[in-house]
């Protein structure tokens, strides 16, 4: 007589390598947004999707090595995976314990420190109708939200996920940059929640300038996520890059018009704020020799020193790059300084990197170089073809393997652009 396979099968580990947890976190978002959408079981078929794939890529866990019917029991397992994630991380940003017992020790823990909680009201927000365009500038729909109605921002291609809601501003927070970053880095945080974290924050920090210090929380998460992905396969570090400027813009299209960074108000001060960023993170100013005699360990930290500031250069390079193809530099704010002027500024930094002393200013020159070509409409293709040429040169004399290796990708893709340019 046989037995239930169900009742005689022993409880399975679910852990996963790095990598592997990187392919899945990689669709969480998505999951996230079909689990809310209005087609049943919708959610589910992209998990089990995502686990075929996961099995091709990586093949079976050796775990399941025995078991009967070992592929449809780990793609429940795999979407038993995206659902509790899901479900965790909305609990805890929302603070909902999931039992009566946990209740009573988050009450315990809560007494002992500051920690967050809001309330759990914010996920349904005031949802307010697109914002109708008239050359190029936005008009307020109706005067029901005058002061808090959410922007629709225009860019290259590129509009803000989801619906334009307001989020509810009653919330009492204590954030912090790893609040944020978290935030950030969590695709199961909706923008309207990850908007409100911002807001609270900066409320905590007047300025004049109050999201420069969110832009760098944005650089600081776009940065952990490309050192764990720089050996993963298959997986590209600009995607992630991408990822995360869309989801901050996506943030700032609730901001109110209460928010001014640098004079710009609104939505428009997130991307004002990250072209100023940009701007002075573009600048390579050369580490000074330290005067005197100095000790081997004093000489090992400055060359780590010197490293680690050539690596947070060439990736601020990769967030300008990622900036120009997402339009970032076409959004006018309250001035009249268009795109034209944000193209210029990346194209005389381009010009300007390929003649320069150090390396790391090559390896973010043909970074953006590659981003001008992929925006480009005008017709400056031998103009291009010149510059990839003297860059090529430059490749030939980088000495660090790991950014000659960088530009050697970026090489190919750009001319492999170029080709398509009329």
């Amino acid at each position: 007589m046989s037995s239930d396979p169900s009742m005689s099968k022993p409880r399975l580990p679910k852990a996963y390598t790095d990598e592997q947890l990187l392919f899945l976190r990689n669709h969480l978002s998505e999951f996230e947004k079909r689990s809310h959408g209005s087609i049943r079981g919708d959610a589910k078929k992209f998990a089990l999707e995502r686990a075929n794939e996961f099995i091709a890529h990586f093949g079976l866990p050796d775990e399941f090595e025995g078991v009967e019917e070992p592929e449809p029991r780990f793609r429940e397992q795999i979407y038993n995976w995206y659902k509790n994630t899901v479900g965790r991380a909305r609990r805890k940003l929302e603070g909902r314990p999931r039992s009566a017992k946990k209740a009573a020790e988050k009450a315990a823990a809560l007494a002992a420190q500051n920690t967050i909680s809001w309330n759990p009201n914010l996920a349904s927000p005031t949802t307010v109708p697109y914002a109708a365009q008239t050359n190029g500038r936005n008009i307020a729909p109706s005067s029901q939200a005058a002061q808090q109605t959410a922007i629709q921002i225009q860019y290259n291609g590129y509009q803000p996920s989801g619906s334009m809601s307001t989020p509810a501003p009653s919330i009492s927070l204590n954030v912090t940059k790893a609040t944020l970053r978290e935030a950030l880095l969590t695709p199961a945080v909706d923008t309207a929640t990850l908007s409100s974290l911002i807001q609270n924050y900066i409320l905590s920090y007047p300025s004049t300038i109050p999201l420069t210090p969110v832009v760098q929380v944005l650089f600081d998460a776009v940065s952990s996520s490309s050192s764990s992905q720089s050996a993963s396969r298959g997986i590209s570090t600009n995607e992630t890059i991408y990822s995360l400027l869309r989801r901050f813009l996506d943030a700032c299209s609730y901001f109110p018009t209460s928010l001014i960074h640098a004079g710009v108000s609104g939505p428009l001060s997130g991307p004002r704020a990250l072209q100023m960023a940009i701007r002075k993170s573009s600048v390579w100013v050369p580490s000074g020799s330290s005067p005197g005699v100095s000790s081997m360990t004093d000489e090992m930290e400055r060359i780590a020193a010197d490293r680690q500031r050539r690596k947070e250069y060439i990736q601020w390079a990769q967030i300008h790059a990622a900036a120009l193809e997402l339009g970032i530099f076409a959004v006018r704010g309250n001035s009249e300084v268009g795109y034209s002027v944000g193209q210029s500024f990346s194209d005389m930094m381009v010009r300007d990197a390929v003649w320069e002393q150090d390396e790391a200013e090559w390896v973010a020159g043909i970074c953006v170089l590659r981003a001008i070509i992929r925006t480009s409409s005008t017709g400056q293709r031998e103009e291009y073809e010149q510059l990839l040429r003297t860059y090529e040169g430059r490749w030939k004399e980088i000495k660090d393997e790991a950014r000659q290796a960088l530009v050697t990708d970026v090489l190919l893709g750009a001319k492999e652009d170029l080709s398509r340019l009329e």
